[in-house]
């Protein structure tokens, strides 16, 4: 028992002892936390050379060993920053690192810290750490710190230009070649370019020496890092960059164009290159009440939104661009005056977008590409013409070169087969000879399954062009539906006032148009038919003279040859009007034998040369004042050729007149090849003839191709 005694005390007291001898921070009997100092700092190491960069990306570690705390307990970590001659106490920075003993601090904040210290870009000075460790409000200062050499980058360089460059753009990886932006404001930028699809591009501040900022866009956001950028759709872009807030904005460039303003015609610019447009067109001074108009602006479509370019007074750029919110209020707003020595004069038209300026240069007549042969230029014209408006598979004529299909054009198409049976008479190729063949079915399907239409005149130019088809090709069809087209022409005359009526809808009047070619389609249906065929009493060629009669009276002056829509509105002349009125008269005087018929014919073809036509300095180009990118009006020119060639090859006709309407009709060639056609993949025309097309439609491109066909067969029989 009294052993057992002694086993005991000896134990308490051992215990007692070791629990004496314990470390303090366990001995938490009256739960006071406590919490030691961090005693190593590791990384960086006291006195490290640290060369800091700008790059947002580059990193340095900082990691120190954990403090050591009451059980269970987890401090947090403050990392202190001071100057060298300074304290904790002083800190310029601090940060915190959670319960982490180690934290990544970018070069950017480490930058910020090295200023804070005073240490200047592009110098070196030291700066101290050191790690406060933290647990509510029990904090344990380390003793110990490390001395860092702080190596601060040269300052950034301020951007203070931009470039263009890269695969994608017009001018290639080759940095020398590359585009520098307009300047526009302290810290926007701006450039006209073309781009190329999925191929990279990128902006630079410099195109000399090493260092070379690189700029690229992501989400409409300037950059700074090597990479590249791309666009969806090639073209010609405006790029504009505000550097201080980083935003870039793309817009296509769609259209430049020369705007006359009296006409609000647009004569477009092709892009050229390095932010620059450029054409050469004939600059025509309109003649009004008060002398010579000459006011011109620009327009420009970026986007969907349309702008005008415009005389500027603020003396940075002699043109400015405004927003069209109200055409006809801004229309006369900065505009410009063609000088004097423009008048009627082609004239190379430039507008440098790299520097917003324009001129307008007068350039020398010239024709040396056209060449001599009239043949080659019609088998190209007529060729490309198929290939780029026939519808192989739906036999008829598309209204552009990109496919597209006006549903109701009827009416052009009756003019786009007259080409291919003047290519097919000119030289027997069997590709045309089917297109004719292919035609009926297709363009009947077209127009609901029949040829019968609405429209009396639409009718009648299909009814002379199936009368031609059946006596170039011999195919009945078009015998049988030439006959049918002109019964239901018949139809249109007006008992009450005479002449066609224009369409069958009550109100409609008689006119030119309806009437002028059913006149056309009587006579020769008169020669080729006689007296067998009869309408109301009356003989095919008593009703052409009954039509050219009513003509004549209700819609021609006799004084002058003028032929009017509405002759109590002289301004509405057309050349399609003129056109079937001489036609009319010439197919008369060749199965009468009347003399006034011809001089009729004469006198409408002079008076056409000289009040439907623009002048130039050596002639007179063929123009109505409505013509406008895909119109009605476009192909009324093909039309007047047609008639007008064959008043060239009467044999009637005087010397004097022969010469004088060949060398109008010759320049009107010349000048369409020369001036309005794009050569750069096949022949297309403009709609103007005195002007490159932007893009191509079929009643355009139809009176072009009526035009070479019509020199061809010129040059075929000997005339030129």
């Amino acid at each position: 028992m009294k052993r057992r005694f002694y086993y005991m005390l000896f134990a308490y007291i051992v215990t007692a002892v070791l629990l004496s001898c314990s470390d303090p921070i366990e001995d938490d009997v009256d739960n006071t936390i406590v919490l030691n100092a961090v005693e190593l700092l590791i990384a960086p190491a006291d006195k490290t050379v640290l060369a800091l960069s700008d790059d947002s990306k580059s990193t340095e570690k900082f990691e120190w060993q954990h403090a050591e705390a009451s059980k269970g307990m987890a401090p947090k970590y403050e990392i202190i920053f001071f100057k060298d001659n300074q304290t904790p106490s002083n800190a310029i920075s601090s940060m915190s690192a959670s319960t982490s003993n180690s934290v990544n601090i970018n070069h950017v904040k480490l930058n910020d810290i090295a200023a804070k210290a005073g240490i200047e870009p592009g110098s070196s000075g030291t700066i101290k750490w050191t790690i406060r460790a933290y647990h509510e409000s029990v904090t344990a200062l380390s003793q110990e710190t490390n001395t860092l050499v702080i190596q601060r980058p040269e300052p950034e360089r301020p951007v203070t230009a931009l470039y263009l460059t890269g695969q994608g753009t017009e001018f290639g990886e080759n940095i020398a070649e590359a585009m520098a932006f307009i300047k526009i404001s302290d810290t926007q930028y701006i450039l006209f370019s073309k781009l190329t699809a999925g191929q990279p591009f990128r902006f630079i501040d410099n195109i000399e020496g090493d260092k070379i900022r690189t700029f690229y866009v992501e989400n409409n956001k300037l950059v700074e890092e090597d990479g590249d950028a791309q666009i969806s759709k090639s073209g010609v872009y405006k790029i504009t960059i505000d550097i201080t807030s980083g935003l870039v904005k793309m817009k296509e460039i769609t259209d430049l164009s020369l705007y006359y303003c009296i006409k609000h015609r647009a004569i477009n610019l092709q892009y050229e290159g390095r932010g620059k447009w450029k054409t050469v067109s004939l600059i025509h001074f309109s003649q009004e009440s008060w002398g010579d108009e000459t006011r011109y602006k620009f327009k420009m479509t970026e986007g969907s939104v349309n702008n005008f370019l415009e005389k500027s007074n603020d003396g940075q750029f002699s043109m400015k661009q405004s927003v069209i919110s109200d055409h006809d209020q801004q229309l006369w707003d900065g505009v410009w005056s063609y000088a004097n020595n423009l008048k009627n004069r082609w004239a190379a038209v430039t507008v440098d977008m790299s520097n917003y300026t324009h001129s307008i240069e007068p350039v020398a007549e010239d024709f040396g590409s056209v060449g001599t042969s009239w043949a080659g230029h019609a088998d190209r014209s007529s060729s490309d013409f198929v290939d780029g408006y026939w519808s192989n598979t739906r036999k008829h004529f598309n209204n552009s070169t990109t496919g597209t299909v006006n549903q109701y054009d009827y009416w052009p198409e009756a003019h786009a087969i007259d080409v291919i049976i003047d290519a097919y008479l000119r030289n027997g190729n069997n590709q045309y000879k089917q297109i004719i063949y292919d035609f009926y079915e297709g363009v009947k399907k077209k127009n609901g399954n029949t040829f019968k239409n609405s429209f009396y005149d639409d009718m009648a130019w299909h009814g002379l062009a199936h009368l031609r088809a059946f006596e170039a090709t011999n195919d009945t069809r078009y015998e049988e539906s030439a006959g049918q087209l002109w019964n239901w022409i018949l139809v249109g005359w007006d008992d009450n006032t005479g002449g066609i009526k224009w369409n069958d809808q009550p109100g409609s009047t008689p006119g030119v148009p309806s009437t002028g070619p059913a006149t056309i389609i009587g006579v020769r249906r008169w020669v080729k038919y006689g007296k067998s065929e009869i309408n109301d009493g009356l003989n095919n060629l008593e009703w052409a003279k009954k039509m050219y009669d009513w003509m004549r009276v209700a819609k021609h002056d006799p004084a002058t040859g003028g032929v009017y829509d509405d002759f109590e509105n002289r301004s509405g002349a057309w050349t399609y009007n003129t056109g079937t009125f001489l036609g009319s008269a010439i197919e008369l005087y060749d199965v009468t034998g009347e003399n006034g018929y011809l001089e009729d014919a004469i006198r409408t073809a002079d008076w056409t040369l000289e009040n439907l036509s623009i002048a130039t300095e050596s002639n007179r180009i063929l123009s109505d004042w409505a013509e406008q990118e895909d119109h009605d009006v476009n192909l009324f020119k093909g039309i007047f050729i047609r008639y007008f060639t064959q008043l060239i090859m009467h044999p009637d006709l005087p010397p004097d007149k022969r010469e004088k309407y060949i060398q109008f009709i010759e320049y009107n060639a010349k000048v369409l090849l020369t001036y309005a056609t794009d050569n750069k993949n096949s022949s297309i025309y403009n709609y103007g003839w005195y002007f490159k097309p932007k893009n191509s439609f079929l009643r355009g491109q139809t009176s072009g191709c009526t035009l070479i066909e019509a020199l061809a067969l010129l040059e075929k029989k000997g005339f030129v």
